[in-house]
């Protein structure tokens, strides 16, 4: 939920939202009730497809610690969040450092609203990659029982470690007007 709620002013555009043609406070009734809703819908793909890519390995030992699959119900909530977790940078350096750029001329067109979503999405994949396949959480962060790629998942901490990224970018944005890595133009 905190995905959708932060992506709808940063790289949406207020979109879906302001497609609501209700008053207020009926439109911001609408649009938290929908934003609860989407939040839970995602995370229920979330817990239904990363079994897909998880290895086999995990989700066995999961299964082993708790008979009634306990484990392995709060692992995949668990992981849910992580993996919205990973679009959180994309889509703030997105916005920030890149003016939500699309490929349209109209930056609020439906066009450019699909267009930024789907880039965020194949970014938020390859932060995960990064992290859990290429192991950034063992060789740059030194989480030593990262080494097995079974053992990355449940012990990962990538919720840390996106989270942390924030501070800097919002500090740089902020208190440094984004230097030295975006010049305002007037």
């Amino acid at each position: 939920m905190i995905i959708v709620l932060f992506m709808t002013p940063n790289v949406w555009r207020m979109k879906p939202w302001s497609a609501i043609t209700l008053p207020q406070p009926w439109k911001g009734i609408v649009s938290f009730v929908c934003t609860v809703i989407l939040g839970y819908i995602l995370a229920l793909i979330c817990i239904k497809i990363a079994p897909a890519w998880l290895p086999h390995e995990t989700l066995h030992e999961l299964k082993e610690a708790k008979p009634n699959d306990a484990e392995l119900i709060r692992f995949l909530w668990y992981h849910a969040a992580e993996i919205a977790g990973f679009a959180l940078i994309p889509f703030l350096i997105w916005h920030h450092y890149f003016d939500d750029m699309a490929p349209q001329a109209d930056k609020d067109s439906w066009g450019a609203f699909w267009f930024r979503t789907v880039g965020v999405l194949v970014l938020c994949a390859l932060n995960y990659i990064f992290f859990y396949y290429i192991n950034f959480g063992h060789w740059g962060l030194g989480n030593h029982h990262m080494v097995e790629l079974a053992h990355r998942f449940p012990h990962g901490e990538s919720l840390v470690w996106n989270f942390w990224w924030i501070i800097p970018l919002l500090w740089n944005e902020w208190f440094f007007h984004k230097w030295p890595f975006y010049v305002h133009k007037h």
